[in-house]
This record gives C-alpha cells, structure tokens and sequence, in this order.
C-alpha cells in the first residue's frame, strides 16, 4: 500500500525519536512486525516445500509450527545434491525448530545432517586451496561456518580460519557485497563468543571483524539503509551483534529502523526471502539466537476473547481461547479466532497512520453518525493501544465490546 503525502508525514512525525540505540520498534508501529510475521506464516503454509530461511525466522519470532517442521524435514532426504550453503541454511532452521540434526528421520532414512555439513564445508576449504575461490561462493561458506558454529561443531574453527584468510585478501571498499559481509561477520562472532580470550585465534578473529563491519558501515547511506534495502535485515542482524568492533555511534541504527519501517508501511518485503532476512532483527533477534531457542517450554500464549453487543440487535455474546505466538499483538489473536469460527468472529479493520482499527466484528459495524465503536478491555480496563500494537498475557481475556462514545 502507498502512501499519500499527509499520512507519510505522520507517519514520519510517529517514528522519529522512539527508536531507542538498540534498534527496538516502537509500540505504535508493531502492527507492521505483525503484519509481516503473519504474511510469511500464511505464505509458508502455501508452500509444498518451506523456505528454509522464513521457518527460521517465523521460529525467532516465536511462531514455531509443527505441521511445517514436518514438511521442512522431508525436504532433507534430497541433501546430497544440495550445495553447502542450502544445507547449511536447512540445519539452521531445524535447529531453530528443535530438531535433533544428527539424527533427522525423513521417508528415505534418518540424516546426519552435522556430518553431512562437515562434508560439503570441507569441500569449500578444498577448492579454496586449490584454486583461491570457494567451491561456491564466500557468502556460503560463512553460512556454513555460522550454522557448524551454532551446532557446536569442531569444524567450525578451522573453517573460520580460511574465513580469515579470504576476508584479508579482499579488504577494498566494495569487495564484500552487504550480504556477504554481514554474514562473515555472524558466522565470525560465533566462532568468537565460543574462544577464550587472549588467543592467537581470537586476536585474529577480532582484527577480522573491525576489518569487516567497517566494510559494512562503508555502505551506510544517509538515510540509514545499509547497501539496499534488501540487504539491510542481514546488515542489522550483524551491526547489532559486533558492537565492539567499530566506533560507538557509527552505525546510525535509529535512522536505519525508521527507514526500514517506512519501507513496509509503502509495502517492501512482499517476497518472503526479503521478509525473512529483515524479521529477526524487528523482533531483536539474529541467527546467533538459534543456538538458545527454548526448545522444552510452550512458545504459544492462551487468550481468552469475548466479543459483545448488547447495543443493537440482534444481541451476542461469544467467547473463545486461541493460542498465539508469545510476544504476538492482539491483531494476531483476533485472526486466530476468526480463522477457527470465521462465523461468529469474523472482523474487518481500518488502515489508519496509527495502525489497524477494528471497524466491524461479526457483522455489527462502528458508526459515526451513531457515536458507536467497538472498545477492547483486557477485563474491565480499557486498553491504551491499539490491535496492532498491544501484546496480551498469557490467560489474559480481551473483549471487545460494542459501545457508544
């Protein structure tokens, strides 16, 4: 959706100066985070075969599903044609999904996938040696390092030395594309938090990484995207997990996030690859974060919802409980109800500069002309923000109730 000039400039007044240094989004515009959580789960379950990338970061943002874990898994009995990267890419989401890689049972037999991963990095390292260049590209094999590195496995270490080596023969001003950079430099920080201080290992690990977020910051532009737009969720995640090794201040995160806000808000990240890259760090995580995903506790919330009217009729009163994704907005409870009753819970919204409103519920529209509007309370209290952007408790119970104003 675009904007016309009035609601940009709101929009704009809204976000400036409530984003905080670390790149938190404001409550006013998490509706948008939803939004774009909700368009990569309703797409992923389009999907035959699920996109590796946007499981992994609908399982950061809380929106673990078992039903995709499932479908994911099947995909893996094909891994001996994959190239490394793909691989790599499809253990970083079945750990995000809590599965075991060393032992994932597919219709053709159960895989290794660890191994199966050491196998092809090596084969990188190989052709590295014997020719100067990966046997695909540096971006996977930096992949590859992150996801052997989140695994705990040896063979990340040694991986990350030829890194090492590649990033000091290209240290020029654009020999890293973002997405490359910012990679290495995830991948790299992994390896890192794992050594002990004061190694030969860890000293050149460091120089590494002051080498390559400062290529990064190098594509920084005025309004805070870093290279394009679409490569500025990978930049995020890496900037905001290298802190100590580049100059306090050098990457303007406020600008970047508001940018990046007002990008979706004109309707960026459509494609869920894109979607997928830009989620984690809206929700303040980064593929590090895979290796400490709870994996024993319920990642869902109970709600319990009521829907009112008693102003006109005929008269209602329906209650339901739905479980959501911890951390989700009311919106995305309101959607849970409407798609296990569509009958009875059915709703429509309004776009507004401050977010989704609930114009309509089951059928019984708010009025200007009648002063009549629906309110959520959480019990009795009224809320203070909107669908989008309030977050219920667990075994909290919303109603929305059709009143007058």
């Amino acid at each position: 959706m675009m904007m016309g000039p009035l609601l940009g400039l709101v929009f704009l007044l809204l976000i400036q100066g409530q984003c905080c240094l670390d790149c938190t989004v404001p409550s006013a515009q998490q509706w948008l985070v939803t939004g774009l959580q909700t368009q990569l789960e309703n797409g992923v379950k389009q999907q035959s075969s699920p996109s590796p990338s946007v499981v992994m970061a609908l399982n950061l943002a809380g929106g673990r599903d078992s039903t995709t874990t499932k479908r994911l898994i099947q995909d893996i009995k094909g891994i001996k044609e994959m190239t490394s990267g793909k691989v790599a890419l499809y253990a970083l989401s079945l750990q995000s999904s809590c599965v075991d890689l060393k032992d994932v049972p597919t219709a053709g037999g159960h895989v290794n996938v660890v191994s199966a991963l050491e196998e092809k990095t090596n084969e990188e390292i190989k052709h590295y040696y014997d020719t100067g260049t990966p046997k695909t590209t540096n971006y996977q094999l930096a992949l590859d390092i992150l996801a052997l590195c989140v695994e705990k496995s040896p063979d990340a270490k040694n991986a990350a030395a030829t890194l090492i080596k590649i990033v000091k023969g290209c240290q020029s001003k654009g020999c890293f594309s973002v997405d490359t950079a910012a990679m290495v430099a995830l991948a790299l920080t992994c390896v890192h938090d794992g050594m002990s201080k004061g190694s030969k290992m860890e000293g050149a690990i460091t120089e590494t990484l002051h080498v390559i977020t400062a290529q990064i910051l190098d594509l920084q532009q005025e309004s805070g995207i870093i290279g394009n737009i679409y490569s500025t969720g990978l930049a995020m995640q890496a900037l905001s997990v290298t802190t100590e090794f580049y100059p306090a201040g050098a990457w303007k995160c406020t600008k970047t996030i508001n940018e990046v806000l007002r990008k979706m808000y004109e309707g960026a990240f459509t494609i869920p690859e894109a979607g997928s890259q830009i989620l984690p760090s809206l929700v303040g995580k980064t593929y590090l974060d895979v290796a400490t995903l709870n994996c024993f506790s319920d990642p869902n919330i109970t709600v319990h919802y009521t829907v009112i009217n008693q102003l006109i009729g005929p008269y209602f009163n329906y209650s339901i409980t739905v479980k959501v994704p911890k951390g989700s907005v009311l919106l995305a409870a309101l959607e849970a109800a409407q798609r296990v009753n569509p009958t009875i819970f059915s709703f429509q919204t309004e776009s507004t500069s401050w977010g989704p409103m609930v114009i309509s519920i089951h059928g019984v529209n708010g009025s200007t002309d009648d002063k009549t509007y629906w309110q959520f309370l959480s019990g009795d209290k009224p809320l203070d923000q909107g669908v989008g952007s309030y977050k219920p408790t667990d075994n909290e119970h919303i109603v929305a109730k059709f009143s007058t104003y």
